[in-house]
């Protein structure tokens, strides 16, 4: 069979893109680890208070909460490639902008403007995928994909805390925007177009409102609690409570984050085959039970194991949310879907790091913990309902 062959011609476009988009967002999110650890105790010494340091986190998420399904949709129509370069080019940029800053209110506005850049790149990503993905295979082809996320976010905290132990917090902002620079080239090297095939954007209350999406937009929300708390709250109960320098907080960020990484495949094929809602609700309980726990422990393999049971919770229920998504997607359009529960997400992480900040400097650190796994505890009730109602549509018809 000659190489012109369409068929040929369609893998080899879908395995460059897959490759293409996966390095790129492996070393963006790799440049973004870097400076989770360390961003909390940068923003202390400059008088931070715990709403404070809520307000820095949350100002990238509500610029992603507002950007994101217009550059979802956006894409749906006019194409995929050039949105993604440009924020990427732009996360470069101000990510040297850090280097300066020296007031939470400069800190809050450098994050708000990379919350812009994000939401042009990963929900758009996310769509390319779910292009390709065929029937049947939605939790593989995601599940797959997100695994560069995850990989990237943790092996970044670790360099991270390595980079500022022995060169400061400076040269780790400065690897955040070579990383992000080495994606742009990537993209701009080898990554396909996209061409919107779409016409019209979905309205965005249609979004909301599809019933395909409710379960995904509820985990979005819930799970945004459960990750609000780790990566900006972690940092301060490790240095406070668990006795642990910056490298080695960055080391149980890590083995939260790579324990996911390498669940993503294997659950991606796991939500092919069984109940996605299963997957969510087992995902989320294993969540909850480890941030009801990480206030009892002090040391860093106490945190380690913490860490363990965390990832492996969302491992088991990130494929199947984002399998749910891309069958959706079909429908609405990928990026219109993808953009829509990434931005339920960041309103999850507008309300977290505020709410979790007031409370810590109320009642303290613990209680923000306990807080977040009762959140993510109450939300499962929904999901097991959801497997009920689907099992008995499905023996109606058999």
């Amino acid at each position: 069979m000659h190489i012109s062959d369409p068929v040929l011609t369609e893998r080899r476009d879908h395995r460059l893109l897959f490759t293409s988009l996966y390095v790129a967002v492996f070393t963006t999110m790799l440049g973004i680890g870097i400076v989770i650890p360390l961003l909390p105790r940068f923003a202390e010494t400059l008088g931070a208070s715990g709403f404070g340091i809520g307000m820095i986190f949350s100002s990238f998420a509500v610029s992603r909460a507002i950007a994101m399904p217009f550059f979802g949709r956006f894409s749906d129509t006019q194409g995929r490639r050039q949105i993604i370069i440009i924020g990427l080019f732009i996360y470069a940029l101000f990510s040297l902008l850090y280097v300066p800053a020296n007031s939470v209110l400069e800190l809050s506005g450098i994050r708000f403007l990379q919350g812009v850049a994000s939401a042009m790149v990963f929900p758009v990503a996310m769509a390319y995928i779910g292009d390709i993905a065929p029937a049947g295979m939605e939790g593989r082809y995601l599940g797959t994909f997100t695994s560069s996320l995850f990989l990237g976010m943790g092996f970044g905290p670790f360099l991270g805390g390595i980079v500022t132990d022995l060169a400061g917090m400076d040269m780790a902002f400065i690897c955040m925007a070579g990383l992000t620079g080495v994606a742009l080239i990537t993209c701009l090297v080898f990554l396909p177009d996209y061409r919107g095939t779409r016409k019209e954007q979905t309205p965005i209350m249609n979004l909301v409102t599809h019933p395909g999406l409710r379960i995904p937009l509820l985990y979005q929300l819930m799970n945004a609690f459960a990750n609000g708390t780790f990566m900006v709250f972690l940092p301060v109960i490790a240095a406070h409570i668990g006795n642990l320098s910056v490298g080695e907080t960055g080391m149980v960020i890590s083995v939260s984050v790579l324990s996911t990484a390498l669940l993503q495949r294997v659950c991606g094929r796991l939500a092919d085959r069984f109940d996605k809602y299963v997957l969510i609700t087992v995902g989320c309980i294993i969540v909850a039970l480890a941030l009801a726990l990480v206030p009892g422990f002090e040391g860093l393999w106490n945190y380690m194991l913490f860490a363990l049971i965390m990832g492996i919770g969302g491992g088991i229920s990130v494929p199947a949310m984002y399998a749910l998504v891309t069958i959706t997607g079909r429908d609405v359009g990928q990026g219109a879907a993808m953009g829509t529960v990434n931005m339920v997400m960041s309103i999850g992480m507008i309300i977290s790091p505020l709410l979790c900040g007031m409370i810590m400097d109320n009642a303290g650190i613990t209680a923000v913990f306990y807080l977040s796994a009762v959140i993510v505890l109450i939300s499962t009730p929904v999901y097991l309902s959801k497997t009920r109602f689907s099992m008995h549509h499905n023996h109606r018809f058999e």
